[in-house]
């Protein structure tokens, strides 16, 4: 079963791709709302997302660039916003299509599957010890059973994979993690770091792959 997550605001769209996507095979998930969306990716895994830029909590393209700090998933954007710079604003920002709004149903599901037939490839998930973490699926494992991670966990995490055995500053982590503003506010990553040690290390006092550099940052080894 295809996994697809609609984030529209429309009640009466929402009842229609629920109503073509769910006769068309695919196994549907919907909000209205960006926050929403990352909390369903955060609980299970996706293959499509289906993304409005006019949500209720969010600017869409808020919504493609902080999606894409943490996951590669196609992102097909459904909008009426039909200017020339707001398609190309939103592809930059990480979208894989962008279809405007009306749209036949013929047209939304030839686009889903070029993105679907695409995202078959095969992709390297990244491992340290027994810690795997699928950028794709937008998964974590620990000896091949599941982790639940926050959002905030999770891109902590994947940062310190995509530069393993690399020392992370605090500052490139808050930069990346909570924004700009947050830098020199080092205690905010203590704690989701405390975290992910309960989370993942055979003993958290005295972990063997999530790393402190005194007064630095982290590191990941293994």
């Amino acid at each position: 079963m295809i996994n697809v997550l609609v984030l529209e605001d429309s009640p009466a769209l929402q009842s229609f791709l629920k109503t073509l996507l769910g006769a068309s095979g695919y196994n549907v998930s919907i909000s209205a709302k960006g926050l929403d969306g990352f909390s369903l990716m955060s609980e299970q895994s996706f293959d499509l997302v289906l993304l409005d830029l006019g949500l209720l909590d969010m600017d869409g393209q808020a919504w493609l660039l902080e999606v894409r700090q943490w996951s590669e998933i196609p992102i097909l954007v459904l909008s009426a916003r039909d200017g020339e710079v707001e398609k190309v604003t939103a592809l930059d920002n990480g979208a894989n299509d962008y279809i405007t709004k009306p749209f036949s149903a013929n047209e939304l599901l030839a686009r889903m599957r070029v993105l679907l037939r695409v995202n078959t490839q095969p992709r390297l998930a990244l491992q340290c010890g027994n810690i795997i973490i699928d950028p794709h699926k937008h998964t974590v494992t620990l000896n091949s059973s599941d982790i639940k991670l926050t959002n905030k966990e999770y891109k902590i995490l994947l940062m310190l994979f995509q530069n393993k055995d690399k020392v992370l500053t605090h500052n490139a982590i808050l930069s990346q993690v909570w924004g700009d503003q947050y830098i020199n506010r080092p205690e905010y990553i203590r704690v989701h770091v405390a975290q992910l040690r309960q989370k993942l290390e055979v003993n958290p006092a005295s972990p063997i792959h999530i790393l402190t550099e005194p007064a630095v940052g982290y590191r990941l080894v293994g």
